[in-house]
């Protein structure tokens, strides 16, 4: 992996630090939750103490109907506007009203139905909605006071008396009511209503003074199976049986129970505490909604409202858990939440946050202390609830400026570090390429390595590596010339011992003397033969350097030096081959030492092809100029010499005691220089089929 890759990789370090804004965010939300929730608890606390102090208020709540069970009792729904009555659920299926229902215990061939209560101006509506397969009407002949499907509304009289009002009708349309005092049957008028049917039964709409009430108030619609004879109308046992199929909250027997809804007085209180995004409601002892004032703001929450992404995004980062969705318990009447039970169970403060839309709410819940002795009496409750508008916006938007600024650093830190690790990476480019570019393929050491004047560690490594290049270029160009110096050192001595030698052969010296001065005589003529062949290539330099170019056709001075090869090597064959293109091309080099260069590459490749083999002599057109090649056949170059065939005293032939001439390997050293001095380079390879080696030269034009 590169330096810019693991740069890049190393700015991503900086997403940690959204994580810890998020961490944060998570922190102060919940304690501003845990501040909003104190908050209404204390609101709610003082509402409380505000109720619990007024004995007119205490003795409300402690009144039997707040404290008696709530299974049967009815809840009466506050209205906003008048209900025009006519039997039809136009206005009731747009209120906040949640029907009760009642049926006969699961048969669903029996009839069932549904009940909404609502008030208005000291008047009560009702709405009932009946599913019956078969509905029978009033027939006067059979009963005098009921014989079909009716209602019945059972209230309790300032005596203490029930009293049954019977709603009946002969047809769809208006209903009148009745109600039996003694033996006598009466009539209500101030009970109005009708009766319309539909294609699953029938619905029935009715009106009452709230006076007409009282305390208590039961409902029941007796449904008939099949309408009596004449004769079965009289018949008691019949009418007992008929009576007892009764849907409600009251049956035959039974008492009417007290019937709750909000209480003014109650309402007027809490408004006094109520504020923009604050509820307040009061709950009696058995759960029914006595009060409610302020209302909470829209559950959209418009002015909030974020792309559904960012909301994802806002839960997935600040870990926002999930919430019960707020309920809505004026739709029935009960505020039987969980946290409503909990306080009124243990007499204590309790708490809890709901998901209402894209708004959180959270919500309070107060005792009322009633200064009532009893234990087990249960309390009523203050349930204050307020959405967390202002946190949320606050958490979004720290979260939305820290996702920002967040973003902005990784961003800028990335395109900083990927500009640094790009200024490295081609400062460190740079010095690869000048120190692959130092020396080149044959070995010589350049002298134009750049030098740095930063201050940094990759300056400090260009300098060194720029004194270590000057070094080896002093020591090499030691080594160069230092067969100079040896040849003209060592030749004093051994003239000496040359002269000792030829002393020593005018003297009688015993047989085995003999041997050993032959020996010295050989060896001192093998030195002189180095040393000569050292001043030799030393000379050949010099005098490469003192050569001058002239102009001539290569292509002709190849053809005749290849004959003369062909003619002198008796072993192999030499062929020459010209490119057309510039068989007629002129060239400005040096004849002699061109000549003297093809002299050591044939030498050289006669010394290893075979008997009966090829040397082949190329001159093509190349890209800038012209490419001379030398091929024989024979052995391959040795893998591990390959780069230092044209080094001084370099030779890859083998030394053996039957070779008479020996070989110091200057010979493609002098080649090397003498492409050089023409500007060209020189390599060598083996063929693509492995027969035999080439020497290829390429020479400018």
């Amino acid at each position: 992996m590169n330096l810019r890759r693991q740069l890049i990789i190393v700015s991503l370090l900086t997403l940690s630090l959204p994580w810890a804004g998020c961490q944060y965010i998570q922190e102060m939300e919940q304690a501003m939750r845990q501040g909003q929730v104190i908050a209404l608890a204390a609101t709610a606390t003082a509402v409380a103490n505000r109720i619990g102090s007024e004995p007119a208020l205490r003795d409300q709540l402690n009144a039997p109907k707040w404290q008696a069970p709530a299974g049967s009792q009815l809840y009466v729904h506050p209205l906003d506007a008048p209900m025009y009555l006519d039997g039809y659920n136009d206005e009731w299926r747009h209120l906040a009203i949640k029907p009760t229902y009642f049926d006969s215990g699961g048969d669903s061939a029996s009839a069932q139905w549904q009940l909404s209560l609502g008030q208005k101006d000291e008047r009560i509506m009702m709405f009932a909605q009946v599913i019956d397969a078969r509905i029978f009407y009033h027939n006067p002949n059979l009963d005098s006071l009921a014989s079909g499907d009716h209602f019945r509304l059972r209230t309790r009289l300032s005596d203490n008396r029930e009293r049954d009002y019977i709603i009946r009708s002969g047809a769809p349309g208006e209903v009148t009511a009745y109600y039996q005092d003694g033996r006598r049957i009466r009539h209500e008028p101030r009970i109005t209503g009708f009766w319309q049917e539909n294609s699953n039964g029938f619905q029935l709409e009715l009106a009452w003074p709230k006076s007409l009430t009282g305390q208590s108030l039961g409902i029941a619609f007796i449904n008939v199976d099949q309408m009596p004879t004449r004769k079965e109308s009289h018949d008691e046992r019949w009418r007992s049986a008929v009576e007892k199929q009764w849907l409600g909250n009251i049956s035959q027997q039974s008492a009417s129970p007290f019937w709750v809804g909000p209480d003014d007085e109650l309402v007027s209180t809490l408004k006094v505490f109520a504020s923009k995004g604050l509820r307040l409601r009061l709950v009696s002892a058995n759960q029914w909604l006595l009060a409610s004032a302020g209302q909470l703001q829209s559950p959209r929450g418009d002015e909030y409202e974020t792309h559904g992404f960012m909301r994802w995004l806002y839960g997935l980062m600040l870990g926002r858990d999930y919430l019960p969705e707020l309920s809505s318990p004026e739709l029935l009447g009960r505020f039987s939440e969980v946290e409503v039970l909990s306080a009124q169970i243990n007499d204590a403060r309790s708490s809890g946050w709901y998901q209402w839309g894209v708004r959180r709410v959270g919500r309070a819940v107060v005792p009322i202390d009633l200064n009532d002795s009893s234990p087990e009496k249960v309390s009523s409750v203050i349930v204050a609830e307020q959405s967390s508008d202002a946190m949320m916006a606050l958490t979004n938007n720290a979260f939305s400026r820290l996702l920002f600024y967040t973003l902005f650093a990784t961003v800028l830190t990335g395109v900083g570090l990927l500009a640094y690790a790009s200024w490295l990476s081609i400062r460190i480019r740079r010095l690869s390429t000048a120190v692959a570019t130092a020396v080149d393929e044959s070995g010589r050491i350049s002298n134009q390595f750049p030098q740095s004047t930063a201050n940094d560690e990759i300056g400090e490594l260009t300098r060194h590596y720029g004194e270590l290049l000057r070094r080896l270029q002093e020591y090499t160009e030691y080594l160069r010339t230092l067969s100079s110096k040896l040849s003209h050192e060592l030749r004093t001595p051994l003239a000496i011992v040359r002269s000792s030698l030829d002393n020593l052969e005018h003297e009688k010296l015993p047989d085995s003397a003999q041997v050993f001065a032959q020996r010295a005589n050989d060896g001192s003529e093998r030195l002189s033969a180095i040393l000569n062949a050292m001043s030799s290539a030393s000379r050949v330099e010099a005098s490469i350097e003192s050569s001058e170019k002239e102009t001539l056709n290569l292509g002709e001075l190849l053809r005749q030096v290849g004959a003369a090869y062909d003619d002198m090597l008796s072993h192999c064959q030499v062929e020459v081959f010209i490119d057309e293109r510039i068989s007629n091309q002129d060239n400005c080099l040096s004849p002699d030492l061109i000549v003297q260069m093809l002299d050591k590459l044939i030498e050289n490749a006669a010394d290893f092809c075979p008997s009966q083999g090829l040397i082949l002599i190329r001159l093509t057109p190349a890209q800038s100029g012209l490419c001379l090649t030398v091929s024989n056949d024979g052995p391959l170059l040795p893998v591990h010499m390959k780069h230092q065939l044209f080094d001084s005293l370099v030779s890859i032939r083998e030394d053996s005691a039957e070779s008479e001439k020996m070989h110091l390997g200057l010979g493609l050293h002098i080649v090397r220089l003498i492409v050089e001095f023409h500007g060209g380079g020189i390599q060598a390879f083996d063929r693509e089929d492995l027969t035999g080696v080439v020497f290829e030269i390429l020479l400018p034009d």
